[in-house]
């Protein structure tokens, strides 16, 4: 069988965005990039933080597509903006004025059911005070009248939680599976698990599959687990997936 790639690497970065406004000043370091199939190709976000959510959206079965910093919303005019020049003119009118007047969600989905939905990403222990969240409850209404709800996500501060580590190996593992998986080992696998739920050790063992393989298996729905809450490794519980994807819905467990 062929090596298999480590899934744990970091994504190559990129000067490239596609948002309603550009991302944050950077001060001379590197900006930092992803590439998201889903976003239409390589994107660039302000933090490492956004970068991870950018990698949950890219697992998340539910999704279509996604767009960082998508609109701000107008807090004066109470309407969304859509274009940088849209942007300029809402500031023209009210004098050159920003703060408080306006707010700009961090991402934007399109659901697979056409629905929309819209992301405010902090990272825990830096959510920000009561001005900051005031803004955003207005903002909030606004969106909700233009069919944008808008959902806060916390991500934990601890770099070992499941979803921060697994959303890493997942990421790539949604996109190369097709690479690394035959029907063969899924035939296998899935035989495997028949008789129901296993440990990673206890399967890749049995039969000689290497570890690198797991998340591929689990992205394509053949095995399911509950990486929400446990870490991809010789302890996890597997289960024979049968095509189901609904373990790879991890936004709401960062939800606050």
């Amino acid at each position: 069988m062929k090596s298999v790639p480590s899934y744990g690497v970091r994504s190559r970065r990129t000067a490239e965005n596609a948002g309603v406004r550009l991302t944050a000043r950077t001060y001379g370091k590197a900006r930092i990039g992803t590439y998201a199939e889903k976003a239409n190709g390589h994107i660039t976000v302000d933090s490492d933080t956004e970068r991870l959510v950018a990698h949950i959206l890219s697992v998340d079965p539910r999704v279509r597509s996604f767009k960082q910093q998508p609109f701000t919303v107008d807090l004066v005019g109470e309407r969304l903006l859509f274009t940088r020049e849209e942007v300029s003119e809402a500031r023209r009118m009210r004098g050159g004025r920003t703060g408080g007047a306006e707010y700009t969600p961090d991402f934007a989905t399109v659901q697979i059911d056409g629905l929309q939905c819209a992301y405010e990403v902090k990272r825990e222990g830096y959510e920000g005070d009561e001005r900051y969240w005031a803004k955003i409850e207005r903002g909030r209404a606004i969106m909700e009248a233009y069919c944008y709800p808008l959902s806060t996500v916390i991500v934990p501060a601890n770099e070992r939680h499941p979803v921060v580590v697994n959303a890493q190996l997942l990421k790539p593992a949604v996109a190369h599976a097709h690479k690394y998986l035959t029907q063969d080992i899924i035939d296998r696998v899935e035989h495997y698990c028949e008789s129901g739920p296993v440990l990673q050790r206890a399967l890749c063992t049995d039969l000689q599959i290497p570890t690198g393989l797991i998340p591929p298996l689990l992205a394509t729905g053949v095995l399911q687990a509950d990486v929400a809450h446990h870490h991809i490794c010789a302890s996890l519980k597997l289960s024979a997936g049968y095509g189901d994807l609904g373990h790879l819905c991890l936004i709401e467990e960062l939800g606050s």
